[in-house]
């Protein structure tokens, strides 16, 4: 068997207690709002419910992530010592992760679909909208919850690596610090980053207009590739940079 196939499955059984019960915790969340809708008898309560779980599942790879890399730390050790680049460790993680999470999205979007369109009727609130708008909308939100997740995902990933490294050379207290001073500020460094002239030059381009109806332009009106490209290449680095910190400074 390839090895790192062998590790995806380590990986999905570490990871599938976390996932089974974020699952069962959804659907007691929807059978919450099925309550909630008949008690005050209005049906566009459980379409309330339904959307903020889809959008909270922007923080769904930070919370599988959370639990996997905490119980991995008990035998961290045993975790380096496997024959396998620390970048294909942390690739299994995220890609069991992910999977998770497009199965815990694939319901919640499925039940909210039904809830718009069954439970209430969505459509009488814009004349304009049709199928094919619910359809647009639906899509373009579900593949940017993914990719946001994913990438919040790799944040928490290059934190994990931070806390490892100062964690071994200056103490727990010490990386919790660190840490959290890397979580509060790179955010804010990036923001100022992205708000200069030179960002918008280098990245700010590629515009991709999504009008599909009159109801979707006045939600969705363009994107840039440009914006898509920065930011697969800050992941990139993300990625590389936790995978070389474990590597060259935590592995022993």
């Amino acid at each position: 068997m390839n090895p790192w196939l062998g590790q995806l499955k380590k990986e999905y059984r570490l990871g599938k207690g976390g996932a089974l019960g974020a699952l069962i915790a959804l659907l007691l969340y929807l059978g919450l709002g099925v309550y909630t809708a008949w008690r005050m008898g209005k049906p566009e309560t459980f379409f309330a419910f339904c959307a903020f779980a889809v959008m909270m599942h922007v923080v769904y790879m930070a919370g599988y992530l959370c639990v996997s890399y905490f119980l991995e730390q008990k035998t961290l050790h045993i975790w380096l010592q496997t024959p396998l680049s620390v970048s294909k460790l942390l690739l299994a993680k995220l890609v069991n992760g992910l999977g998770a999470l497009a199965l815990s999205l694939f319901i919640t979007s499925v039940v909210t679909l039904i809830a718009g369109t069954m439970v209430m009727d969505i459509f009488q609130f814009n004349s304009d909208m049709a199928w094919s708008d619910v359809i647009y909308i639906g899509t373009f939100l579900v593949i940017h919850i993914l990719l946001i997740s994913f990438y919040i995902g790799l944040g928490l990933t290059f934190l994990w690596a931070i806390y490892l490294v100062t964690t071994k050379n200056l103490g727990k207290v010490s990386g919790w610090v660190i840490g959290l001073g890397v979580f509060f500020f790179g955010p804010w460094l990036l923001a100022k980053w992205e708000d200069t002239k030179l960002f918008d030059a280098l990245f700010i381009w590629g515009k991709v207009n999504l009008k599909y109806s009159d109801f979707v332009y006045g939600v969705f009106k363009h994107v840039y590739i440009g914006y898509y490209f920065y930011h697969l290449l800050l992941a990139i680095v993300l990625f590389l940079a936790a995978s070389w910190l474990i590597e060259r400074k935590v592995e022993v």
